[in-house]
């Protein structure tokens, strides 16, 4: 394919336009509430599980994305697990059996999971260098306004019924059109990514930079998770108020995003340890905050510093995956990203009970802490680089 195309504005559209399904799984959550009305036989663990059990349909696409895309190619790939998360997404609006939902809802992590890894891996295939930091910043923007908008939308479709929520998914459509019509899937291309990816391989960095994404994710659901809980244990504000201040958090995300290549450009490989200094400060504030003024502020600080630590990670696993090897990489990488995400809060509790309990505060002060420990890492890292490579940068 010609780099012209590549550079074209509704070729960057279609490529980054699956972004927007990354994160829609647990977009519904604001529906357990309703939920709990209906399946009434159910236990309450057992019905929020519907928002969760996603992540380990997410896990099991990205195991098969590999073998797939070496039978069929990435198109064809991304657009089976578009076409699996349109008909899995909405089936609930037509179904009132607590089975089928969460059967349904696990497909759709499946079918989301096929494309996960190559929303970033494909990225790294059309662009490089200061571009492919742009794009990366742009994908991560993509991501967050499609949270915010699915966020938004639930909020509106939930007045007829949690039902309806699920029509949200249906955004699926638009995406496989444009997708299939504008990325090319050309045979040549792809029987030479078939090649090399036979002889896919892991190296160290990458395992290391999948252990430190999986310790992001744990210490930053909390802010997604715990927000609600926060406000009402302080009663400075309602699950409401908790969701709206989250969609202006995923839209201050997609505007950094939006300007990460400039970001990115400045401050080079120090990126990644202000992202984490940044992160630290927004969760000391939210287990301080008493007001809905101050959490607010903490969640936007928050959300400053996720919008530049991720994209830089996406970049990073790209920049140092073997020859052949970049989708592995971006699969391993999301793999531990999901396995973190479902079990957050679960280690956020475990590690506050050694602070005492497991409030929502304490949740946020144990989030502090561990971005603390990342800034701290990482800064020693980069310290350790400048010495030993004389400046050299990794992420380029």
């Amino acid at each position: 394919m010609s780099k012209e195309k590549s550079k074209s504005f509704i070729f960057k559209i279609a490529l980054l336009s699956i972004s927007m399904l990354l994160m829609a799984a647990p977009n519904i959550a604001a529906a357990i509430p309703l939920m709990s009305k209906t399946f009434i036989g159910q236990s309450a663990s057992a019905i929020e599980t519907i928002s969760t059990i996603p992540n380990l349909g997410i896990i099991a696409g990205i195991f098969i994305s590999s073998i797939l895309t070496n039978l069929m190619g990435q198109k064809k790939t991304v657009m089976l697990g578009l076409s699996i998360a349109l008909v899995f997404g909405i089936t609930p609006v037509f179904v009132a059996n607590y089975y089928i939902v969460l059967i349904s809802r696990l497909l759709l992590g499946f079918g989301i999971g096929l494309f996960n890894s190559l929303a970033i891996s494909m990225i790294s295939d059309f662009y490089e260098g200061d571009e492919l930091s742009t794009m990366m910043g742009f994908q991560n923007a993509v991501n967050s306004l499609g949270s915010s908008v699915l966020s938004f939308l639930v909020g509106y479709l939930i007045t007829f019924g949690w039902h309806a929520t699920f029509w949200i998914y249906a955004i699926s459509l638009p995406i496989l059109i444009i997708f299939g019509m504008v990325i090319p899937n050309v045979k040549t291309e792809v029987k030479e990514t078939t090649k090399a990816s036979k002889h896919q391989s892991i190296n160290v960095p990458i395992m290391i930079i999948s252990i430190l994404t999986f310790f992001i994710y744990v210490f930053f659901m909390v802010v997604t998770v715990k927000l609600a809980d926060l406000l009402t244990y302080k009663n400075i504000g309602t699950a409401s108020q908790a969701a709206t201040i989250l969609g202006g958090f995923t839209m201050v995300s997609m505007l950094v995003g939006l300007v990460y290549g400039l970001i990115h450009k400045f401050l080079k490989n120090s990126t990644l340890p202000l992202g984490f200094l940044v992160m630290t400060i927004g969760f000391l504030i939210l287990a301080n905050a008493n007001t809905l003024t101050w959490v607010t502020l903490g969640v936007i600080i928050i959300g400053l510093g996720f919008a530049v630590v991720i994209p830089y990670i996406y970049t990073m696993i790209n920049t140092v995956a073997p020859a052949g090897s970049k989708n592995l990489a971006s699969s391993i990488m999301l793999i531990f990203t999901n396995i973190g995400v479902f079990l957050s809060p679960t280690l956020i509790n475990y590690l506050s009970g050694f602070l005492g309990n497991s409030q929502p505060d304490t949740n946020m002060k144990v989030c502090s802490v561990g971005f603390a420990i990342l800034f701290v890492v990482s800064t020693i890292v980069l310290i350790y680089q400048k010495v030993s490579q004389g400046g050299k940068e990794i992420v380029k």
